[in-house]
């Protein structure tokens, strides 16, 4: 896969070799797969094929064995998700690649691979020099799915990133946080924290790897809708079931997912029943979620 520039514009200065295993998106790159999926599902065994036809020279046909797995899939399935991911892992171009990770963190943020997506995007990201769209994805990662497997190699990225620029107050606690995610087996990333934790500074009145977070305030409830990948196709849906009579509709997020949310409750409950109304009515889809009170 071609990345959208050489990595030799991005001036990373610490901890160089990093470089090949993370930034490159070689077409036999690991696709992390969630827990559950058997080695004998028979789309993973298609997309190992595709994989190999890849790798053997054969990209036209290896990529019709991953688009007709993306064609066949249900729409919103976890199917569809991996076969998503999948494509984007074997596309010739960041371009290509880019859509595909874009589509699975939008359309599939429940999906164990939209973290995934994320830190792919990030990558690219940040191999193209866009250094501030990277730092966004890895802090998406960490305020969305913090979780997720792939969340102690983003906290790496995403500490070194904010101690590059000045922010080491901010970026060693990343950083703790990350190396505590960390399996011991995982000899080399183990070393790569731990190289850069020399440099932070020893904690003062808190124990080793504590993090200073924010005061809890008590979440509420709301009926997720959709999340587009522009602001203008969120406005327009709000538009849409506004004229249909529906109320309290807004946009969460400065830059994409873009999620169009209805309501505000205090309890689960009351966010389930406002989502059955609507699925009722709009015959679609929509899930509830937690929100942060304004």
């Amino acid at each position: 896969m071609r990345m959208p520039a050489s990595l030799g514009r991005c001036g990373l200065p610490i901890v160089a070799l990093l470089v090949s295993s993370l930034f490159a998106f070689p077409v036999m790159a690991q696709v992390r797969l969630p827990a559950a999926t058997p080695d004998t599902n028979p789309a993973l065994t298609a997309f190992r094929r595709a994989q190999r036809l890849v790798n053997d020279g054969h990209g036209g046909p290896g990529r019709f064995v991953v688009d007709s797995l993306v064609e066949v899939a249900a729409t919103g399935s976890a199917a569809e998700a991996q076969a998503l991911f999948w494509r984007a892992t074997l596309a010739p171009t960041w371009a290509e690649a880019q859509r595909d990770y874009l589509r699975v963190m939008l359309e599939h943020e429940r999906s164990p691979l939209a973290a995934e997506s994320m830190f792919r995007l990030a990558q690219g990201e940040l191999a193209g020099g866009d250094r501030a769209a990277a730092l966004r994805y890895f802090e998406r990662i960490a305020r969305e799915a913090p979780e997720a497997p792939i969340r102690s190699e983003a906290s790496l990225w995403h500490g070194r990133m904010l101690i590059e620029r000045g922010g080491r107050a901010t970026g060693c606690p990343v950083l703790r946080e990350g190396r505590r995610r960390v399996r011991e087996m995982q000899v080399e990333l183990v070393n790569q924290y731990d190289y850069l934790l020399q440099g932070c500074p020893a904690e003062s009145g808190a124990p080793t790897g504590a993090v200073t977070v924010a005061p809890s305030t008590t979440p509420q409830w709301s009926v997720q809708l959709a999340a587009f990948q522009t602001r203008g196709e969120a406005e327009e849906m709000i538009t849409r079931l506004g004229a249909r009579g529906y109320g309290a509709l807004r946009i969460d997020g400065e830059a994409p997912p873009f999620r169009v949310r209805m309501g505000r409750f205090a309890t689960r409950e009351e966010a389930q029943r406002a989502l059955v109304a609507y699925r009722t009515k709009e015959k679609s889809g929509g899930f509830v979620t937690t929100v942060t009170p304004p």
